[in-house]
């Protein structure tokens, strides 16, 4: 157990680690909510043109981070050839995961890592995901570590309407509740307190045994989710590499706006006139201006065309496409009537890069269900390490060619049952019900059969003739 000197030291220097990440992370997080990237205008420029800025943010890398996360579903968590989820999946539905697993998703691909907590609770392990916003961890060696050796999480807590920065530290043992302090000045989704110096913490709470093991061995029960994993750089997300081209994006598009503010449409020049602004608004409005003065002269200036702006911001946009490497009309809204087959193709290195996103995050989730079974007194599902999590398939894919599909391949000898998942739509619901359809037909036919033969058996008299004298020989 940590002393409060121990827990002092530790939370000042974590938390100058925090505040260090958080000037990053923030900057991701404001891009993603489209809060930064705003082009810049002068000084004495206009209101009009300082909303017109604003207005200019053409938000992309949120679009990128969507079309991965919603094709990140997991479904089940069982062994490869097992009709039935494991014990573990309990602890995953009474946690309601099937709708929170997407805020570790989303907060992995934003900023490159996502954590989930285990902790106990009379009902059961409770698990929590969490941005790196909002909890820290630190390794003896991030690279290959599948434990952390310390956790600091952060939240305020709003209760009677007085903010107060609590936190829990986690190690390998216990819980260390913390309050950290009021939370000064207007309270924001952003707002941090502290210094770089570190925090100081007001009030201690009593240290709690989370009893977190995995194969006997104590850990701590923080997992983290990696979005892409480097050697060089362990973190990387979706939306840093982008960062650039969005404010690019951002600036090509406040110039069109500018342009077709002003000067989309013809502009009316008198040379020679002024006048007040009524007779000006009156000249304006007539279909014949004459006027006394010979030098006078009016005339048109043609409008202004945007459509080299829009074929830019087209281009720009199939550029990050590109990079990210995700179909273009995922981000230019443009679809055209094309086969499944061409649009499966278009996703191909989506698709590939998905599978690289599932292999890294089902490790995470395998982590986090092995700990939360053992944590539940289930050591053996826990020491199970042959089970998987199961990803919704999401490929585009023609219904019709899929069940032809699973036709051939059920025609052939391979159990239905395990093809269901392969349908696009299909729920896990729908399969479990579906298999067991077939499993409670195959047992009826089966009984069936069964007393089909037994009653041939009785009405034949050569089955009886048969029966009747190996009855006599048993009995001699």
């Amino acid at each position: 157990m940590l002393s409060t000197d121990a827990i002092d030291a530790l939370i000042a220097d974590m938390w100058a680690m925090h505040l260090h990440e958080r000037t990053k992370l923030d900057r991701i997080y404001d891009y993603t909510r489209g809060r930064r990237g705003i082009p810049q205008v002068p000084d004495g420029a206009g209101q009009e043109i300082k909303d017109l800025a604003k207005l200019s943010a053409k938000n992309v890398v949120s679009l990128v981070r969507d079309s991965f996360a919603q094709n990140l579903s997991v479904v089940g968590y069982r062994e490869a050839s097992a009709q039935e989820n494991d014990a573990a999946w309990a602890q995953w539905q009474r946690n309601r995961m099937d709708a929170r697993q997407a805020e570790a998703h989303r907060a992995a691909l934003t900023y490159g890592a996502s954590y989930v907590t285990v902790t106990p609770s009379d009902e059961g392990p409770v698990l929590r995901p969490r941005s790196p916003r909002q909890i820290l961890s630190v390794y003896e060696d991030p690279q290959i570590d599948a434990w952390p050796q310390y956790a600091l999480e952060t939240w305020v807590d709003t209760s009677d309407a007085k903010p107060r920065r609590k936190a829990l530290l986690y190690d390998d043992e216990f819980l260390y509740p913390l309050d950290l302090g009021e939370v000064p000045g207007t309270l924001t989704d952003q707002h941090v307190t502290g210094s770089a110096r570190g925090m100081r913490v007001e009030s201690y709470g009593e240290p709690i045994a989370h009893g977190a093991a995995l194969a006997g061995t104590p850990v701590c029960p923080v997992v983290r989710f990696v979005n892409d994993r480097d050697a060089d750089d362990l973190i990387v997300g979706e939306v840093e590499p982008l960062l650039v081209l969005q404010q690019a994006i951002n600036s090509v598009n406040f110039d069109r706006l500018i342009v077709s503010r002003f000067g989309a449409f013809p502009q009316k020049v008198i040379t020679g006139w002024t006048a007040e602004a009524s007779e000006v608004l009156k000249a304006s409005a007539s279909r014949v201006w004459t006027f006394d003065d010979p030098d006078t002269k009016a005339f048109t200036l043609t409008a202004a065309s945007v459509e080299g702006y829009n074929t830019l911001l087209a281009e720009m946009m199939e550029h990050v496409a590109m990079v990210a490497q995700i179909s273009p009309s995922q981000v230019t809204g443009k679809m055209v009537n094309v086969s499944a087959e061409a649009l499966a193709a278009a996703e191909a290195n989506q698709q590939r890069k998905l599978a690289a996103k599932r292999e890294s995050f089902g490790e995470s989730w395998e982590q986090v269900l092995r700990l939360s079974a053992e944590m539940d007194g289930d050591t053996a599902t826990a020491a199970d390490s042959s089970a998987e999590v199961v990803w919704r398939d999401t490929e585009a894919r023609s219904f019709g060619a899929v069940v032809d599909g699973i036709s051939k391949l059920s025609s052939a000898g391979v159990p239905i049952e395990s093809l269901l998942s392969m349908i696009p739509g299909m729920s896990q619901q729908q399969i479990k019900a579906i298999g067991d359809g077939i499993r409670g037909q195959r047992a009826n036919e089966i009984v069936a059969a069964v007393r089909d033969a037994a009653a041939r058996a009785s009405t034949d008299p050569q089955v009886t003739d048969l029966a009747s004298r190996r009855t006599d020989a048993v009995a001699e």
